[in-house]
């Protein structure tokens, strides 16, 4: 069992004892930018954002606010914590994309998750190290040498003295300071090291637990009847063209729980996943006339007759002059068709309410912007 399968909201961390936590206020709402996903702001109500939580057992818990989609970001950002405080990456735990725990840190995109938002999670364990390193010179009997940091432990000359000791009985929280001065890139013993991927040994032997995999008791299944316009997403007719549902047309699937309409969405619940496929694929449903997608027998013909704006990266020299004067003139058009961002899997989501508790509502998707979601 890991150490955060306990704290399951922020103010579980808030309230630990023998622990330091690095937090932040949380961030006001970007405005938006013309070409990115949508961002939210972050509720007020849920306090400060837990960035870092070092723990008088030795173990170390970091947070962020992105996902790992296979692309090892939980290794990167493990190695970032390690090399920062000083302790093995095994000793490192990276909690990503839970809105009850995590930051609020937008969307999963681009090289964001390290460029820009593993900025903050490397100061905080450099503000932390810091603290303890202070914490140990503090300390009677330490000695007035110069301090180092080898695998979690405090050396000043032949004391030596665990982040796990200087935290016993204590509850620290350090607020942000960005400037807190990192380790120099000469120093480095971790980051930019090739390092075995942490999410590897669990995909490899099956127990890693995809949504799919998601079981909870007297759990429903549902399934979606697309619309004849799937792949379209806007237009006056998106939400429009759902003419009638007839529901007797699966009455005879047991165990049916519900049809659900709500415009042009129509979805089926089952109290088993093949019922709920067997009555998607059986429920009559009538679309009134839509206006059709152009036709793309000729994909380069309907590419470009697609609105653009041209947008003028570099001009300079004389191309045409020097094509002309070229001694072999080659001539080339490159077409790429539609392509779609998108998992190579069906899609999949789990959702459980619940009537009291911590956890009311608790969603598991596949999703590159939790908490938009």
């Amino acid at each position: 069992m890991t150490r955060s399968a306990s704290l399951r909201t922020r103010a579980d961390f808030l309230a630990a004892d023998g622990v330091l936590l690095v937090v932040r206020d949380a961030p006001t709402h970007a405005p938006p930018v013309h070409g990115q996903p949508a961002a939210v702001a972050a509720d007020a109500t849920e306090s400060v954002e837990v960035l870092l939580a070092v723990w008088d057992d030795g173990t170390v818990v970091a947070l962020h606010g992105h996902v790992d989609l296979g692309t090892g970001l939980r290794t990167a950002l493990t190695q970032i914590v390690a090399e920062e405080l000083d302790v093995a990456m095994d000793r490192v735990e990276i909690v990503m994309g839970d809105t009850a725990r995590a930051p609020n840190q937008g969307a999963t995109i681009a090289s964001a998750s390290i460029q820009v938002h593993a900025a903050p999670l490397r100061a905080a364990a450099a503000q932390a190290r810091a603290w303890l390193v202070e914490r140990a010179a503090a300390m009677p009997d330490a000695a007035p040498v110069p301090m180092t940091v080898t695998d979690g432990a405090v050396e000043a000359g032949d004391e030596l003295v665990a982040y796990a000791a200087l935290l016993r009985g204590r509850r620290v929280v350090l607020h942000l300071a960005l400037e807190t001065p990192v380790k120099p890139v000469a120093d480095h013993r971790v980051v930019g090291r090739s390092m075995p991927r942490v999410d590897i040994p669990a995909k490899a032997s099956g127990g890693r637990v995809f949504v799919h995999d998601v079981r909870l008791p007297d759990m429903l299944h549902g399934r979606v009847v697309r619309p004849p316009y799937a792949g379209a997403d806007h237009g006056d007719f998106v939400g429009r063209t759902l003419e009638s549902v007839d529901e007797s047309s699966i009455a005879d699937i047991p165990g049916i729980r519900a049809v659900v309409v709500i415009r042009d969405f129509v979805g089926v619940v089952a109290e088993r996943e093949e019922h709920a496929e067997l009555a998607a694929a059986r429920l009559r449903v009538t679309w009134r006339p839509w206006p059709s997608l152009p036709a793309t027998d000729d994909i380069a013909t309907a590419l470009g007759a697609n609105p653009s704006t041209a947008r003028r990266l570099v001009d300079e020299g004389d191309v045409d002059g020097r094509r002309t004067a070229a001694a072999v003139q080659m001539d080339r058009t490159y077409l790429w068709p539609y392509q779609l961002h998108a998992s190579i899997g069906p899609s999949c989501a789990v959702a459980h309410w619940q009537a009291d508790g911590p956890h009311r509502r608790t969603v598991w998707a596949g999703t590159q912007n939790p908490h938009v979601l």
